[in-house]
């Protein structure tokens, strides 16, 4: 045997040593992906009750778990693949010579050394000349040759192979056992599939088995008069519907096992245990089954179970609420002296699906003491075709109601939507009340209104002759000096017949004259409080600015002196004025006027003042207080009531619920909410909040502590500037 066969018998065992390397990897591989497989449907059917492997999760997980095994073992057999030369299958053929032992390593030996002199390319070196010397060397050779005459080598790789690959092969068949037998019970309902199952069993009285509920498809029909198109919803948990709307539950399949219905909330307390509670016969239609009822005022549940387990379907039922009357015109009662004219009638109406008729009605009473009549009289009638909203107007003539003293009239507006029942209530406005007066409610003395106070009327006037000379002004340079003149003396004398008018006022409010404009000075022999002095007011005792000085603290001369400044004021407005200045009578006027608002403040009492500005030195209170160190006693929280309490419990089961089955959490928490819809729609708001984290899969653990919060009334705030914080 020469050195190329030599070499070519060991290159075959090690490409065969490296395929057994990697058929083992690719069978590891593949038991790895069905033990995968198999427990994330084990564990998903342990949660809601599926198939084992049954559904597009678990074909993706199949599918995940055997790639990333082969690639995990492709990287894994590779690396040990790579260790296997042309070396070490010699001496895999020499570990296989059990003739000889303790091995002679004759052919590691040589094989060794041919594949060191092809890998060098430097002939002069020493450890080529070694191995050629080995390689040329006859007795190697032949110990060589004599080790693969004796080793079977294609038996010896085929024990190899049965002793490699039998555990992987174990594991993968195992497993893929496992997933067949899985596959035969799913497929239990078909008849082979039975037959099969029971001979293996030898049980000829097996059920079959009913597979649980799936998907199903919601159809809402709501009755005619409401003109509202069919509704239809897919797989959902819970649907709205009107009262009296026909619900049908479309499902495939075997037909459910079994079907209720209950009436929940409010509306269950007032009907007996047969009625709160039905069941209901679901009928075969040609691709499965279909379920139907009819909604009522209030909520009620739907309970079906099939295949051991079960489904809720929640059905909202509101009621046809009645029209929502205003009454617009007119908008309060009155009182008529003759029964004559006419009064304009407007109201709206509005619905929640539509509108019927609506008309105004009149009932007129009649009579007094012991004896009275009353009639009805309808008015403005007007029908609708359905709409959400309207306005219904009409004329109501007094003089056709032929009335008499002492009728009353009641009028209100009324409606009523498409219901056809002829028992509907209708919808009705507030009454507005109109009376025909009786001759004798007029035998009374007539009073004469007091005329407004004189300093009312004063300040008016004094605003008026202000703003004329303003304009006055403006005027001033398009004017002729003989128009300016003429308008200037005329707006003057009604200064000094307002002016008069305020000093009259002042004398007689402190000496008690009729007129002040007469001779009055010191020496006339009598005090009048007030004199003239060149033109103008001055208080007693030569104080001829008209201000207020030490002494004269008397409160009647207080609240008068105002209209001193202000006809002191009106003085030099009015010499400016027959001058022929309105600019330099505009300063004055202004004055008196101000005058004026301040003697009007005075005359009248304020209840309500502007508080005192407190000003804290902060600076020297900041850090002035002292620690006791003890904190203040928490409030002991109120006890829930019982309906409250009770709510309060059956959160927290469904919130322990949530960890073991989703789906009888979401149950008990549709039925929670549909119950809390009537009483507390904040706390139905919130719990329904938590069904639609749950539905979308996220975390609803925020969810279900806010809806704890809401059914306690708890509020909670945020830290912010004041120790109060921020309401959330």
């Amino acid at each position: 045997m020469n050195e190329t066969t030599l070499l070519s018998i060991v290159a075959e065992v090690r490409r065969a040593l490296s395929r057994l390397v990697y058929a083992r990897a690719t069978l590891l591989a593949l038991g790895v992906a069905l033990s995968a497989w198999l427990l994330f449907d084990g564990v998903r059917a342990a949660r809601d009750g599926a198939p084992i492997g049954t559904g597009r999760r678990a074909e993706m997980a199949f599918v995940i778990a055997l790639v990333a095994a082969i690639l995990v073992s492709c990287v894994l057999a590779r690396r040990r693949a790579r260790g296997i030369d042309d070396v070490r299958a010699a001496l895999w053929i020499e570990e296989r010579d059990g003739a000889a032992w303790p091995a002679s390593f004759a052919l590691v030996t040589l094989v060794e050394a041919l594949v060191g002199l092809r890998a060098s390319d430097d002939a002069s070196s020493p450890s080529e000349k070694s191995a050629r010397a080995i390689t040329e060397s006859p007795l190697l050779l032949a110990s060589a040759s004599a080790v693969l005459s004796r080793a079977d080598v294609p038996r010896a790789l085929r024990r190899s192979a049965r002793h490699q690959l039998l555990g992987p092969t174990l594991f993968a068949g195992g497993a893929l056992t496992v997933v067949v037998l899985g596959a035969l019970v799913r497929s239990s309902a078909s008849g082979s599939a039975d037959a099969m199952l029971r001979a293996v069993t030898g049980d000829v009285a097996t059920p079959t088995p009913m597979p649980p509920l799936g998907a199903w498809q919601v159809r809402v029909e709501a009755p005619a008069y409401t003109r509202r198109a069919p509704q239809q919803w897919g797989d959902v948990q819970n649907v709205s519907a009107i009262s009296g709307s026909t619900v049908r539950l479309r499902g495939t399949g075997p037909v459910p096992a079994r079907v209720i219905e209950r009436v929940v909330g409010d509306a269950a307390d007032t009907l007996g245990a047969a009625r709160r509670e039905r069941v209901v016969v679901p009928t075969t239609t040609g691709e499965g089954w279909q379920v139907r009822t009819v909604a009522s005022d209030g909520p009620v549940t739907l309970q079906l179970d099939r295949g051991g387990r079960s489904r809720l379907l929640v059905i909202e039922g509101r009621a046809d609420s009645i029209p929502r009357v205003s009454l617009l015109q007119p908008a309060r009662d009155s009182v008529f002296r003759t029964p004559e004219g006419s009064l304009t009638l407007v109201a709206s109406v509005r619905d929640d699906i539509g509108l019927g008729q609506a008309r105004f009605e009149l009932i007129v009473s009649s009579g007094e003491g012991e004896r009275f009549t009353a009639r009805t009289v309808p008015l403005g009638a007007r029908r609708f075709a359905g709409e959400p909203a309207g306005t219904i107007r009409a004329t109501m003539d007094i003089a056709a109601l032929k009335l008499v003293a002492g009728d009353i009239v009641h009028l209100r507006a009324m409606a009523r939507d498409a219901h056809p029942s002829s028992a509907r209530e209708y919808g009705s406005s507030e009454t507005r009340s109109f009376r025909i007066a009786r001759a004798a409610e007029y035998d009374s003395v007539a009073v004469e209104p007091a005329p407004p106070l004189e300093v009312d009327k004063s300040r008016l006037s004094q605003r008026m002759l202000l703003m004329l000379t303003e304009k006055l002004e403006k005027q001033r340079p398009r004017l002729a000096r003989t128009t300016l003149m003429n308008e200037s003396i005329t707006i003057g004398r009604d200064q000094a017949r307002l002016r008069q008018a305020v000093g009259d006022v002042v004398f007689q409010r402190l000496s008690g004259d009729v007129s002040g404009e007469h001779s009055h000075s010191a020496d006339d022999g009598h005090d009048h409080g007030v004199e003239q002095q060149q033109g103008k007011l001055a208080l007693s005792g030569g104080n001829t600015g008209g201000v207020l000085e030490e002494g004269d603290d008397s409160p009647v001369i207080a609240i008068n002196q105002p209209l001193l400044e202000a006809y002191n004021a009106m003085w030099d407005a009015g010499r400016a004025l027959e001058q022929g200045d309105p600019k330099a009578a505009i300063p004055h006027m202004r004055l008196a006027l101000a005058a004026i608002e301040r003697a009007r403040s005075a005359e009248r009492l304020y209840l309500r003042g502007k508080p005192p500005t407190v000003i804290i030195d902060v600076a020297k209170v900041r850090l002035a207080g002292k620690d006791t160190g003890a904190t203040n006693v928490r409030r002991e929280r109120d006890a829930l009531p019982p309906r409250e309490a009770r709510r309060a419990v059956r959160l927290v089961l469904a919130a322990q619920l949530v960890a073991r089955d989703v789906s009888a959490a979401r149950d008990s928490l549709a039925v929670l909410r549909v119950e809390a819809l009537g009483d507390s729609p904040a706390f139905a708001a919130a719990v329904g909040a938590v069904l639609e984290a749950l539905a979308t899969g996220g975390d609803a653990t925020g969810a279900f502590v806010r809806a704890r919060r809401v059914l306690g009334g708890v509020v909670r705030t945020d830290a912010g500037v004041w120790s109060r914080g921020v309401p959330r």
